[in-house]
């Protein structure tokens, strides 16, 4: 299975990035405007009023109408929630849409990818939390920068085909082949998981850490975290490698190994013009097959005027 992109899922989150992002650089500006109104000193705790969701769709004959969510919360929370479920319409949409040539053991896979890939993006919002990031535009601006990249993987399909067994639960060649060429997509896929999301996500962290001194505990953890996720996955793209190394090693020497002995010298043989051939049996046994059958083939090598020519004929 290659890996395959996914327009509705881009046109998607062109769509809905930008909104989340203008919410965002709103509620930066609501925060700057009371900061500067305390003499530059930030809360600690930063307090917000409850809203709920309400919209007026105006007046018929007198009578108003509008739509209201009976639900409060902050601001902050509103976007916190909306991003939430954004990755859920993700995860959602992509179950509902056609499969085409996935299989369901594909799918689901690629579903529970998704949701450990929302997970992580859900949680790098954490970010926001700290002092020192929620009252500096460009750190803003990064996260969601970092967290607009991420979701790009999401309009990327990539699964891996497991190679399918036949009846006495052995491995056939024909699917040896088709799950080393699946090595190709398992590798794709873990260079996107790095490059997209664990690897900036870590540099967003460690600059946290050691440039803006931001030592929580949760930021602490999920710089731990990113760092632990990069080494299983360049750990998983050595196994992949050396896995698919020992698969070629194997289907070079599964072959039977064939000896050929020496043509005689002095053969009978027959000439017609310029032509002349020859020929021995040879009786072969395949080195690796629990009960070998002999198979005799016709060794006729054929000499022409512009050289020569061996040909394996099989003797029933």
């Amino acid at each position: 299975m290659q890996p395959k992109f996914c327009p509705s899922v881009f046109i998607y989150l062109t769509s809905s990035v930008p909104a989340i992002w203008f919410l965002e650089l709103h509620e930066f500006e609501k925060r700057m405007i009371e900061y500067l109104a305390s003499n530059h000193t930030p809360p600690l705790y930063y307090t917000d009023q409850y809203e709920d969701l309400s919209a007026p769709l105006g007046s018929v004959l007198g009578v108003k109408f509008e739509i209201r969510i009976p639900i409060e919360m902050t601001s902050d929370q509103w976007i916190r929630t909306l991003e939430q479920i954004l990755l859920l319409i993700l995860i959602l949409g992509r179950w509902l849409l056609p499969k085409g040539k996935l299989t369901h053991d594909q799918l689901s896979q690629l579903l529970l990818v998704y949701i450990g890939t929302a997970a992580d993006i859900v949680e790098f919002f954490e970010a926001f939390k700290e002092v020192q990031v929620r009252y500096d535009k460009i750190l803003c601006m990064a996260i969601l920068g970092l967290w607009s990249l991420s979701l790009v993987q999401f309009s990327l399909v990539l699964t891996a085909a497991r190679a399918r067994r036949d009846q006495s639960g052995l491995l056939s060649r024909r699917s040896d082949i088709q799950s080393d060429r699946c090595c190709g997509t398992d590798v794709f896929g873990i260079i996107i998981s790095i490059l997209l999301q664990d690897l900036p996500f870590l540099v967003l962290r460690m600059l946290l850490i050691f440039r803006y001194h931001v030592l929580s505990y949760s930021n602490m953890f999920f710089t731990c975290k990113n760092t632990l996720v990069i080494v299983l996955l360049l750990y998983r793209l050595i196994v992949v490698f050396v896995q698919r190394r020992l698969r070629e090693t194997e289907l070079l020497t599964d072959s039977p190994k064939i000896k050929i002995p020496p043509i005689p010298t002095s053969p009978s043989h027959s000439c017609t013009g310029s032509l002349e051939s020859r020929s021995i049996l040879l009786s072969l046994y395949p080195t690796k097959n629990t009960h070998p059958v002999p198979r005799v083939y016709q060794l006729r090598e054929e000499k022409h005027k512009w050289g020569r020519a061996y040909h394996f004929e099989e003797v029933e």
